[in-house]
């Protein structure tokens, strides 16, 4: 998220490298430096060891026995028999290099701490209560699982009234631990597991001082947040501090949650992660949320892709989160296409605050924690600058120099925002404005800080401070007007520090793949720690409000758990895909599910451009109209293969990932059936490019469907073939091709081209959108 409790850095993975090439080698270098560091050079380390389950000798009747042959059962972190076979363990240096000959053993992964990316959503997105859309007994059949921080069972949002009996399906349990026991179960919460054995190999004694539960029960906040947004039951006069009141409701508030604790106070380890999945696989799960990232590595040298394979090729929806690094290019994680990769947008709710210049200028921005009434509004106090405050600045301040002022700065990069307004307010500061810079430009993150706070945008800052500057006694006064429940501004907008692609390990494949609402989202809140997630914050609230692909994720795992409640037979690949063609490109307003004639493209916040397919995948979500796409693009088990063929895996790797002996098709035409298409323009440039595609019919009923191209004139001829498609029945498939080739007029490239194939159904109501870009490869890996 963007915002998270002990100031953890959202999504502060350091693999930033752009291809395959420099991945593996910056994979090897980081290997080196891992054994070879002072950290690390006399004592072990914690590895994760990845066999081939066929390589068992047969004198040993079980797996653990094999590993116990390599290595004492006295290292052992954790066996996996699912998805992935092979160990966790402690392991010194010779150690490693004998088991990495090993015969069985494909690869052997140093253990890695990843980090979190870290309410009106449910009705923007046109989910009303109740929807004829989808039936609320199917709907509690969904079982989502969360890898997070755990959960706050107590809280009301995880209440089982009106839910039936515990999916026949379900195999899961709840674990005891502390301050958790099975009775904190009901229909609702119908799992719950802790993983803690790779953090404490990990970090060792070093952690144990930290003040958190060893079991499901979430001390940090994130997890309770997350799930409540996906799966949260419907609480009235909900709300924060007064802001954002109403009722509060998760996108599937019927679905069943489980939850696998694997984030602690100093990170989430991947050993413990891999162990969650493979608990989450066996319990039965249909969804799993992950607001974790891989790193940048190709796929067989990231065990988090690995995984993630793994629970996709069990029909398991895997919904993550794309990362809180931009607006920089090629900064998007979560990027193998078996995952559905989550941007962030805005909703159309504010939370406006208003800072009153002596000058009798105004400025307005947003805050969630100055308070209508507050005493700030009634008249002018002495306003500070305290100047630009990036990662390595210290937070030193003297009670002189802002006591009894209204603190004003400007934020470069990323930086500890919540600590920087606790400093103020022990230092005697009244008050605290802020800007974010790139990251938000526009002002439109408010976060829960303990000294009242407005978040201004970067046109607004300059003129703040300019006014400052140029006055020996500037003063100001600030106010709130509380909520605008909707319809305060146009909505959606990319938030700027939502990641963006290109996908840096396959450009072809586009990334992020979907937006969904990730800035100010209320959700529920642990009662364990403050909003802030400070020590000195002694408020408590049901709920909190935050921003991040974090909070986007799980909107987007609820409504995938719509989608698998009313379709049960349907798999991840269906889902995405209805999730990806219906989704929309334009601004809306309102909650019913259209946009005003006439509306916008959704803008970027970090231009004020319209977004482009790199920053918003194929649009944002709109869950009713994906329950029923008419079409969707489907692939099977060995579409995935001849991808990773593609990318020139060797049998082994190919093994690493899909956990089999397998095969390339090798018939010279393959094409991942992708609801999405990229090209890049230097091989237009170069001569006609084709891209086949199939669709089938997901309706009950035959029909006939005609394509349009949409996109801009110019620079780019785009055509498709053919321009109608007609289904007689059910399931039925039929192919299309899209050919791209540069105008005969063209005398230059165009870096970046986007529009669509659009397959709107004769006498029908359905409309089937494929997104196509065309970028230049040189220009947007740089």
């Amino acid at each position: 998220m963007f915002s998270v409790p002990n100031q953890i850095l959202i999504h502060n993975l350091t693999i930033l490298t752009k291809t395959v090439h420099k991945n593996t080698m910056f994979y090897l270098l980081s290997l080196i430096f891992f054994l070879l560091s002072p950290k690390n050079s006399d004592a072990t380390n914690t590895f994760i060891a990845l066999v081939d389950p066929l390589s068992k000798p047969s004198p040993f009747l079980h797996h653990k026995f094999w590993y116990t042959s390599i290595i004492s059962s006295s290292s052992f972190i954790h066996v996996y028999d699912a998805p992935i076979h092979g160990f966790s363990a402690t392991l010194r240096p010779e150690q490693v290099k004998i088991i990495r000959k090993r015969p069985g053993v494909l690869s052997l992964f140093p253990d890695r701490v990843l980090q979190r990316h870290t309410t009106r959503s449910p009705s923007f997105l046109g989910l009303q209560t109740p929807n004829p859309s989808f039936s609320n007994t199917l709907e509690s059949d969904s079982i989502i699982g969360f890898i997070d921080t755990g959960i706050w069972p107590e809280h009301p949002s995880f209440s089982d009234h009106n839910l039936g009996p515990i999916p026949l399906h379900w195999k899961g349990r709840c674990e005891n631990g502390f301050k958790f026991n099975h009775t904190n179960c009901n229909r609702k919460i119908i799992g719950a597991s802790f993983f803690s054995g790779g953090y404490d190999a990990w970090f060792g004694e070093s952690d144990k001082a930290v003040n958190e539960f060893r079991s499901p029960r979430d001390s940090d906040g994130h997890g309770t947040h997350v799930t409540s947004i996906a799966a949260g039951a419907p609480v009235p006069r909900s709300g924060f501090f007064g802001f954002a009141v109403g009722l509060a409701r998760g996108i599937a508030p019927k679905a069943r949650i489980s939850v696998y604790k694997v984030c602690w106070a100093s990170g989430c380890l991947l050993s413990d992660v891999c162990k969650a999945f493979e608990t989450a696989i066996s319990d039965g799960v249909d969804i799993i949320s992950l607001s974790l990232g891989s790193s940048r590595l190709p796929f067989y040298l990231d065990l988090l892709s690995i995984v993630s394979f793994r629970a996709f090729s069990k029909g398991i929806f895997i919904a993550a989160s794309a990362g809180n690094e931009g607006p920089a290019l090629a900064t998007v994680t979560n990027e193998p296409p078996w995952v559905t990769t989550v941007g962030a947008g805005t909703i159309d709710r504010d939370f406006p605050a208003t800072i009153h210049l002596e000058s009798k200028v105004s400025v307005v921005g947003t805050s969630i924690t100055l308070m209508p009434n507050d005493k700030l509004r009634r008249r002018y106090y002495p306003l500070h600058l305290v100047g630009k405050f990036n990662s390595s600045s210290k937070f030193n301040f003297s009670g002189q120099l802002v006591g009894g002022k209204i603190v004003f700065y400007r934020q470069e990069g990323y930086v500890a925002r919540i600590s920087l307004g606790a400093a103020l307010r022990r230092a005697g500061a009244i008050a605290m404005i802020i800007s974010h810079g790139n990251i938000d430009p526009s002002g439109i993150v408010s976060e829960p800080h303990v000294i009242p706070t407005i978040s201004i945008g970067v046109l607004e800052a300059k003129g703040i401070e300019d006014y400052i500057l140029s006055n020996e006694n500037p003063r100001a006064k600030i106010s709130s007007q509380g909520t605008i429940p909707m319809h305060a501004k146009p909505a959606p907008i990319v938030a700027s520090f939502s990641s963006r692609g290109p996908n840096s390990l396959v450009p072809e494949i586009l990334k992020p793949d979907i937006v969904a609402p990730g800035v100010n989202i209320l959700g529920a809140w642990t009662d364990f720690i403050g909003p802030s997630g400070m020590t000195l914050d002694h408020r408590r609230s049901r709920y909190n409000v935050m921003s991040g692909t974090s909070m986007a994720c799980p909107h987007v795992s609820g409504a995938a758990a719509l989608i698998k409640s009313k379709h049960p037979d349907w798999g991840p690949n269906e889902i995405k895909s209805a999730l990806m063609t219906t989704s929309t490109v334009l601004k809306r307003y309102d909650s019913r599910n259209k946009s005003f004639p006439g509306s916008s493209p959704i803008s970027d916040e970090s231009t004020g451009n319209a977004a482009t397919p790199f920053d918003v995948g194929s649009g944002h979500m709109l869950p009713i109209k994906a329950m029923d796409p008419g079409l969707v693009f489907d692939m099977e088990h060995q579409d995935y293969v001849d991808f990773l063929c593609e990318l020139n895996y060797t049998k082994k790797q190919l093994q690493i990932i899909t956990g089999k002996r397998s095969h390339c098709s090798n018939d010279g035409t393959w094409q991942l059936n992708y609801p999405a298409i990229a090209v890049e323009a230097e091989e237009v440039w170069h001569g006609s490019v084709m891209v086949a595609r199939k669709m089938k019919t997901v309706n009950a009923e035959s029909g006939e469907y005609k394509a349009k191209i949409v996109g801009p004139k110019g620079y780019y001829k785009v055509d498709v073939k053919p321009k109608r498609l007609k289904f007689s029945s059910i399931s039925q498939s039929l192919s299309f091709r899209i050919f791209v080739e540069k105008e005969a007029s063209g005398k230059e490239m165009k870096n970046l081209w986007f529009g669509a194939v659009i397959w709107r159904e004769k006498r029908g109501k359905h409309k089937v959108k494929c997104p196509i870009v065309i970028f230049s490869a040189k220009e947007y890996s740089a």
